[in-house]
C-alpha cells in the first residue's frame, strides 16, 4: 500500500513539474478572457431628405466589453483567434433637419453594439507580445426620426459588416495575467436605405457607418495552458 502511494505521489509530482515547465516555455499559450474599455469615433455619411447632411451625426465616445480566445505559441512565434463584443457607452448623437416648419425633426443615430472574430500573430519577447491582428467586424446601428408635431417617432435598426484589422502591444504582468494596448479599424463599408414610412425621407435617403476606429485597453487572465 505505501508504494502505491509513494507511485501515486511520484506521478503527480511528475505531472505537475511537466506543466509548470510547459507554462515557463510557452506562458502565453492557452485560453484567456478579459475585459476592454476604450474610445471608439465615428461618423454617419449619407443623406435624409434631400438637405440633412447625416455626416454631422457623430458616433464618438467610450466603450466597453469584453474577449475570449485562444493562443498557440512555439518558441517567440504566436498564433491565437479572439472574439470580442463591445457597446458604446455615450448614447445616441441627435440633428435637427427642417428647423422652424412644420416638418421640423430630430433625427439620431446610435451604435448598439460593435464585434468581431480575428486571428492574430505575435512575437513574445520575455513577458511583452507584439501582434498584428486581421479579422471580420460585425456592427450594429440604430437610425431614429421624432416628429412631434406631425407626432411621428420611428426607428430602425442596421446591421453591417467588414475586414478589421489592427495591433497592440500586451504585457503578461504575473503568470496568467496581462494588460494590452491596442488599436483597431472596423472597415463597415456597407450602407443601408432609410424606409419610405419616415414622413421625411426621400426616394435615395441613405445612411452609412464607415471605418470605425477603435483605441482600448484590456486586462486578460488565462484560464488554461
Amino acid at each position: 500500500m505505501k508504494q502505491i502511494y509513494l507511485a501515486v505521489v511520484a506521478i503527480v509530482a511528475a505531472i505537475a513539474t511537466m506543466s509548470s515547465a510547459q507554462a515557463q516555455e510557452a506562458p502565453w499559450r492557452g485560453f484567456y478572457a478579459g475585459l476592454n474599455g476604450g474610445y471608439a469615433w465615428n461618423s454617419a455619411n449619407g443623406k435624409f431628405n434631400n438637405a440633412t447632411d447625416l455626416s454631422n451625426l457623430t458616433l464618438n465616445g467610450a466603450i466597453v466589453g469584453g474577449q475570449i480566445g485562444y493562443n498557440w505559441q512555439a518558441n517567440q512565434f504566436l498564433f491565437g483567434l479572439e472574439f470580442d463584443a463591445s457597446t458604446r457607452a455615450g448614447g445616441e448623437d441627435t440633428v435637427t433637419a427642417n428647423a422652424g416648419t412644420v416638418n421640423a425633426a430630430s433625427i439620431s443615430a446610435d451604435m448598439n453594439y460593435l464585434s468581431s472574430v480575428r486571428a492574430r500573430l505575435g512575437w513574445a519577447i520575455n513577458n511583452w507580445l507584439l501582434y498584428g491582428t486581421v479579422g471580420w467586424g460585425f456592427g450594429e446601428f440604430t437610425f431614429k426620426e421624432d416628429m412631434p408635431q406631425v407626432p411621428f417617432s420611428g426607428k430602425v435598426r442596421f446591421n453591417d459588416n467588414g475586414v478589421v484589422f489592427g495591433g497592440g502591444v500586451e504585457w503578461m504582468v504575473a503568470y496568467g495575467v496581462s494588460l494590452r494596448a491596442e488599436y483597431l479599424r472596423y472597415d463597415l463599408t456597407a450602407g443601408s436605405t432609410i424606409s419610405a414610412d419616415f414622413p421625411t425621407s426621400s426616394s435615395d435617403a441613405r445612411i452609412g457607418f464607415d471605418n470605425v476606429d477603435v483605441a482600448r485597453a484590456a486586462l486578460n487572465i488565462k484560464l488554461s495552458n
